[in-house]
């Protein structure tokens, strides 16, 4: 029996679209469905058309009960189209049901399941999938494995990855670009340099991939000289003009310092400039901190018309305004975001609470924490916010936050215990322990190391050794911190053994551990030890010293009575004194009752900071310990002329977990 007029073309319709990649509404395939099932003409004609318009207009779940229908096994085409459905709508987990359930398979079933345990981070469900396609004989067609190295640079297995590249026979410029960008992405940028230097030494032909795949590679190891050398070989193979190569030059340029390269890629004429390429320029005058140039090009961009901002950049003018401590530019941007229908962005939203926190607004910060989304990332930024502006109630909105249910993660611990540790409170220290215990982020060495830290400022050095000692992975922050935590309570000397220990494990020191080091020989009186380690710092390990690094240095020698030498030492710096310096060789001639370098000290800081009681104070302690009260009144005169007052102190007694602060006058 011949189907009806209306069936015939129902089944053409959903035979056409089946095939082509105009794809129907999910309700318009039903309907299709519908028709055809109550004609009778699914059984022998309909049911592979409905199962692939399922497919292809985004319902995998319609298809799969569809085929549960069938009485025989489904042919392998039919299950890989279910594979590919879900994995390009993300649903992993049913992706891999579906593969689980399959007893055929074909090449193009492995990278589908591959993808789907990439999409989940699921090495070893991936390892399973790779070793099925092995079975199969599979492994040796490329699809499969540019599949499978890219499953397990996903999922941070970069040895097994490159193991698979390795054996491959038969390498594309695929090949070759799943490796290098996999690299980049699991943070082995000098890594990919070398695969893409192999690449080039092959022959093998580059593509527009391959250059956007790279130039991270230049932008992350600050190597100006093979990101010149990557722009030259694409102008060379004529990739010179495609938009991402360019927006990827912008970008390595910017972060390799090289500003009027990155605005001459940006000025070219021939260049067709989408929000990327605007963004892109103005997040390298951000990051060089040219924030002017990155306001007025924004300006510029609105003026255009051709491109609108999106969120990205909206992120980048925000960190711009960051640095203005008015806060006006910031009220501006919001204002813009809210224009731009962009507030309600995850990033925007975070970003507008960590800007106006860092531009000292703690209202605006926690009014626009209130009145936005508050998803888990708004609460840690405002937490984050809280510890920034050094005021008290980072805690107090932690303990708000678990208390209104939202599920703290590994972002929510490391804003938070900075702010513990600046307590230096032992029993809140404990809390906080057992509270990352329970929620099992212990076995995260950055909160682990953050817990060290609390304990060290908390006084307990027991505890943060010990936390320390069962660390897996002891990286150069954990070192810092436990030497720090040392040295500040004044174990100078186990603090230089720990740092001896540290060196001999094969953990290069960074400029933080030197400076925890010459605090603690500071304060401890060892000089030579101190001077030692200002020398090791550039001639060993090759590190320039800054300005903490001399204040530590001048206030070692002031604090010994070289203030001759201290001085000379400043007079020396390959760099402008900045106040800590000056500072602290002004402490040291209030020591040693100092008078003629405590003059030209203070004339120095009286210039840099007008405003700042405390160098006043000291400049009069020193004429007072001298006997010279004419003097010592005359700053006081002085700083009542400029308007200035010495702050009160104050105590800070804890009785029975009760705090009480008392004013000192």
């Amino acid at each position: 029996m011949k189907p009806r007029p209306l069936v015939r073309r129902c089944l053409a319709l959903t035979i056409f679209h089946s095939r082509n990649t105009i794809s129907l509404a999910p309700t318009t395939a039903a309907q299709l469905h519908g028709i055809l099932v109550t004609s009778g003409q699914v059984h022998y004609q309909g049911f592979h058309p409905i199962f692939m318009l399922y497919c292809a207009c985004g319902c995998p779940s319609s298809a799969r009960n569809l085929l549960a229908q069938m009485p025989h096994p489904p042919p392998v085409s039919f299950s890989n189209s279910l594979l590919r459905s879900y994995t390009s709508l993300g649903c992993h987990r049913e992706a891999l049901a579906v593969y689980c359930a399959m007893r055929a398979f074909d090449h193009l079933t492995f990278p589908f399941a591959a993808k789907a345990c990439a999409g989940l981070r699921l090495g070893h469900h991936g390892r399973a999938v790779h070793c099925r396609a092995l079975a199969a004989g599979f492994c040796g067609d490329t699809y499969v494995q540019n599949a499978l190295i890219s499953m397990y640079m996903n999922c941070g297995d970069v040895d097994a990855a490159e193991a698979v590249f390795s054996a491959a026979r038969n390498r594309t410029v695929v090949s070759w670009n799943v490796v290098i960008a996999g690299c980049v992405k699991n943070g082995c940028a000098e890594r990919a340099l070398e695969v893409f230097g192999e690449m080039v030494s092959h022959g093998v032909g580059i593509d527009r991939v391959t250059v956007v795949s790279v130039l991270p590679a230049c932008s992350q190891t600050k190597d100006l000289i093979i990101g010149r050398a990557v722009h030259r070989l694409a102008e060379e193979r004529g990739l010179g003009d495609y938009v991402a190569v360019k927006n990827a030059l912008i970008d390595m340029y910017g972060k390799c310092r090289s500003l009027e390269d990155a605005r001459r890629m940006f000025d070219h004429c021939k260049y067709d400039k989408d929000v990327v390429s605007w963004t892109a320029m103005i997040g390298a005058y951000v990051l060089n901190n040219c924030a002017f140039d990155a306001f007025v090009l924004g300006c510029e961009m609105l003026m255009t018309g051709a491109v609108w901002p999106n969120g990205v950049t909206m992120v980048y003018l925000l960190s711009a305004c960051a640095g203005m401590p008015s806060g006006e530019h910031a009220k501006c941007t919001h204002a813009l975001c809210i224009r731009l229908g962009l507030e309600s962005e995850i990033v925007v939203e975070t970003a507008l609470i960590d800007t106006y926190a860092r531009c000292g607004k703690t209202k605006l910060m926690i009014l626009t924490f209130e009145k936005g989304s508050r998803r888990a990332e708004t609460w840690n930024a405002s937490i984050s916010g809280y510890t920034i502006s050094g005021r008290g109630k980072a805690i107090e909105l932690f303990k708000r936050m678990i208390a209104v249910s939202v599920y703290p993660d590994c972002a929510t611990m490391a804003s938070i215990l900075p702010a513990y540790a600046d307590s230096t409170d032992l029993r809140q220290a404990k809390n906080i322990h057992c509270f990352i215990l329970t929620l099992g982020f212990l076995r995260s060495s950055e909160i682990a190391t953050g817990l060290i830290d609390v304990y060290a400022k908390a006084g307990d050095l027991d505890a943060a050794c010990g936390l320390f000692h069962f660390l897996l992975e002891k990286d150069v922050v954990a070192w810092t911190t436990v030497i720090a935590g040392y040295g500040m309570h004044g174990h100078a000397r186990a603090a230089m053994l720990l740092y001896d220990r540290m060196v001999e494990s094969g953990v290069k020191p960074n400029t933080v551990t030197f400076a925890s080091l010459m605090y603690a020989c500071s304060h401890a009186g060892m000089i030579d030890e101190g001077l030692r380690l200002f020398e090791d710092m550039h001639k060993v390990h090759g590190l320039m010293p800054n300005g903490e690094h001399y204040s530590c240095l001048v206030d070692m020698l002031g604090r010994a009575g070289r203030i001759e030498e201290a001085y000379s030492l400043i007079q020396g710096m390959p760099f402008e004194p900045n106040t800590s310096v000056w500072a602290a060789l002004l402490g040291a001639c209030v020591l040693h009752k100092n008078v003629e370098f405590g003059e030209v000290v203070a004339k120095h800081l009286f210039e840099l900071e007008p405003e700042n009681t405390g160098n006043y104070v000291l400049l009069g302690n020193i004429y007072a310990g001298a006997g010279r009260w004419r003097d010592a009144q005359d700053v006081r005169k002085m700083m009542a002329e400029k308007g200035v007052s010495k702050e009160p102190g104050s105590s800070l007694v804890e009785a029975r977990h009760v705090q009480s602060r008392t004013a000192m006058r």
